[in-house]
């Protein structure tokens, strides 16, 4: 080999390369030969699987999207039914508050009747009593005229006593 040269051709060197790429050759023959049908096999299968895997996603994505779309649905039905419901309460709520407003004013009507009739009670007892201290006191002012044959002066002062007296027992 000259000096500075790093290869050499010569036939050794030629001939070995040779018989290197026969290997090269052969072997990628025989594993074409071993595994190109396994190795499309595969990737058929794989392909296959994968194609498959694309249809079930987009099945599974258009039942979700159905299901959404039912819920929706669901969603909107409770939603009318909770506003039915809703107004249902508000209607009973509003027909029980006019019973009870009803009611109360029947009550009251009651009440302020039986209050007018105990007043009117009350105002002929008042009446009554009134006639009878009259009544009394007229029955004492006579009799202490009959006592009495008193001037005018002792009649007034008679008066006034009695009218005090009245007032007190009142």
């Amino acid at each position: 080999m000259p000096a500075g040269s790093i290869l050499e051709f010569n036939t050794a060197f030629l001939i070995k390369s040779g018989i290197q790429w026969l290997n090269i050759i052969a072997l990628t023959a025989v594993l074409v030969f071993l595994l190109y049908k396994p190795v499309k096999n595969f990737m058929a299968g794989r392909a296959e699987r994968i194609a498959k895997d694309i249809e079930s996603a987009r099945k599974s994505n258009e039942k979700a999207r159905e299901d959404r779309i039912h819920y929706e649905r669901l969603i909107a039905g409770i939603e009318e039914e909770r506003e039915e419901i809703l107004n249902e309460a508000h209607r009973i709520a509003v027909e029980r508050s006019d019973q009870i407003l009803i009611a109360a004013r029947e009550e009251a009507r009651h009440l302020m009747a039986k209050a007018e009739d105990e007043i009117k009670t009350e105002r002929e007892n008042a009446a009554d009593e009134i006639k009878r201290q009259i009544i009394e006191l007229s029955a004492l002012m006579a009799s202490r005229f009959v006592e009495i044959s008193i001037d005018r002066n002792v009649q007034e002062a008679y008066l006034d006593e009695v009218l005090e007296n009245w007032r007190e027992w009142s």
